[in-house]
This record gives structure tokens, sequence and C-alpha cells, in this order.
């Protein structure tokens, strides 16, 4: 039997760890390798991995200093020795069938990565069923390397599919793939969506054969409060880099022409989540005319300004159509009722 190598990143989730390492060590499937990385967590993190893993010999532990979910990815696919590698919030569980499901879609054919076809998503007493696809499917050879990078930046507009697939968890890579190609989490991505969908467009560009498989056994946390992001000063800088990243990526596989368009929704949205996260976020310290002249300074960079003139782009729905001329405007009031509009149409649930 394939093993499977399964990295934990743990960062400050006493509250949950139990529940995810507990449907973890219980899979059906038995021949896994279990990583922990204790990314200098300040809780009770550190010890509650080397209680479980005094109790299972599959279980590593790693105790590291703070470095980001990157650098803890990173480390845990370095000692990783299995067939196969999975990646596991630490807040997150899984039925218990998870990984015996995912390993008898190996067996078939040779395959390179697994994609389950979606998600429970548990927010507070509520559980909800996203769907990533409804068929199940299989591209040989990188045949649908175009449709897997477009559907990593976003979902399409069917009723019947909530999310796109940029997510490291829910999927199942073959090791010898990614160690013989070298791949990484980029270090200076400290935001896990981003750099997970980067990793994944890069595993997409060299993977021979992907299967989707129609399977529902991740159980996707939405923590009490999350919905409040921080305050981040730095994120139009870093989201900057993000899309020069993505940009490099997708060169070369836009044969359809379809995923300029998809960048360029991905970059405009980059837009807004910079007003709400740094500019317009209720602890930016700076004064309306210091916020005012940031706002004028990020509309200049290159992929914000990509997404602010794009035109005649379906996928720029009505509501983000709004929110380019509100950017277009020298003053920042009508930007900031767009942006309050858009949060309370995003947290209506």
């Amino acid at each position: 039997m394939d093993t499977v190598s399964i990295i934990v990143a743990i960062y400050k989730v006493e509250k949950y760890l139990c529940e995810c390492l507990e449907s973890i060590v219980h899979q059906t499937y038995k021949n896994m390798e279990i990583i922990l990385v204790d990314d200098g967590s300040p809780d009770r993190c550190g010890a509650i991995c080397d209680e479980y893993a005094e109790k299972d010999s599959r279980i590593r532990v790693v105790h590291k200093q703070n470095g980001g979910l990157s650098a803890a990815w990173n480390d845990g696919l370095a000692i990783a020795s299995g067939d196969w590698i999975a990646f596991v919030d630490s807040d997150d569980w899984l039925e218990l069938d998870y990984f015996e499901r995912m390993m008898e879609e190996t067996t078939e054919e040779e395959v390179d990565l697994i994609q389950t076809s979606g998600f429970f998503r548990e927010k507070e007493d509520r559980q909800s069923t996203c769907h990533f696809f409804m068929k199940p499917f299989i591209f040989h050879n990188g045949d649908g390397k175009e449709f897997m990078i477009l559907r990593t930046l976003s979902k399409p507009k069917e009723e019947s599919v909530d999310a796109a697939f940029p997510y490291a968890w829910g999927k199942l890579y073959r090791a010898s793939l990614l160690r013989r190609e070298g791949f990484r989490f980029d270090p200076k991505i400290r935001a896990g969506l981003a750099n997970d969908a980067i990793f994944n467009i890069a595993v997409y560009q060299k993977a021979a054969n992907i299967r989707g498989i129609s399977y529902y056994g991740y159980h996707y946390r939405v923590a009490a409060g999350s919905g409040t992001l921080r305050f981040d000063p730095d994120r139009p800088e870093n989201e900057s880099y993000v899309d020069q990243q993505l940009e490099k990526l997708i060169v070369g596989s836009d044969a359809s022409g379809q995923l300029q368009k998809v960048f360029e929704l991905f970059c405009l949205r980059d837009v807004l989540h910079n007003l709400v996260r740094c500019y317009f976020h209720p602890d930016n310290p700076a004064s309306r005319r210091e916020i005012a002249s940031g706002i004028r300074k990020m509309k200049q960079m290159p992929y914000c300004k990509m997404g602010i003139e794009a035109k005649d782009n379906p996928l720029i729905g009505m509501q983000l159509r709004i929110f380019q001329l509100a950017l277009k405007m020298p003053w920042i009031w009508p930007l900031h009722c767009a942006v309050t509009v858009w949060q309370k149409f995003e947290n209506r649930e």
C-alpha cells in the first residue's frame, strides 16, 4: 500500500486541534505519515502535538520558530517520505473515509493529482455543502491545464457550483512529481489562499494526469469572528507581488484567451480587498488625507490598474462595474460607500 504523508501546519488553534487530529489518526486508510508542524504556537498546540505523537508512531512533530504558513508547509514537505502528499488545515476536520476514498482513485491509472468535488462549510452551528464541480473528470497529458487554472482563479457562472478550487486541502498530490519539480510554497507570500493558488497552478503546469472525483469529505471551519479581517498595511504591496507571480505562471497557457479575462477579474478583486483590509479598515490610524494619497498610489500599481481599467469583460458583474466606476472618481467617499455595500452583500449569511 502507498503511504500518504499528511502535513498539518499549526498555529494558535488549541480550541480545534484535537478534533482535527482525531479525524486524521482514526482514518480507515492506515498507511499514513502524519507530519505536525508547530509553527511557534504560543498556546498548548505544541504540547498537544507531542501528546499525540507519544500515542501514535505514525506522527512526526516539528517544533519551529514562527515563520508563517508557507514556511511551515515547506518544512513539512522537506521531511515527507510518502508516495502521496496531502495538506489539512489545523482547525478543519475530515470524514473518516477521506483518504481511503481518495486512494481508491489512484490505482486505476497513473494520476498526479486527485481533486475532490467539494467540501462542507462549517460556520458556527450551520453546515452547508460547497461544490467545486458537479461531474467527475479525468485529464490526460496536460489537456486540462487551462481548465484547472481557470477554476483556481474563479468559479464558473453556474448555480450549482459555489467555489473555485485554489486550496491546497481537498487534494492528493503525487509526491514524486512535487520532489522532481522542487515545488514549494513561496515564503514571501504569507496569505494562505494566494499561496495555495500559485502552488497549484505550478503543479497543473507539470502534472500529466489529473482526476476530479465525486466525493465530499473535508470540513472547512469558518471560525467565529473570521469575517472581521485584520488590518494589513502591507497588503497592496504584497498582492502586487502575488499578481506578478500569477501572471508569470499563466503566460503561455492562455490558448482560449479566457485566462486574461479571469486575471483581470482577479486583479480587480485584489483592489477591493486592499481597500477592505488596508485603507478603509477600522484599525487604520492614517488620516483621511493620507488614506486618499495611499489609494491614489495603489491605483497606479500595474496590476491594480489592469483590474480598474478592464473593459468588455463578461466576468465582471454589475456590482464590480459600479466599484470600477467609483474607483475612477477623484473622491474617496463614493468608493467607501461602494466597499461598504459590497461587504454587506458578502456577509449577508
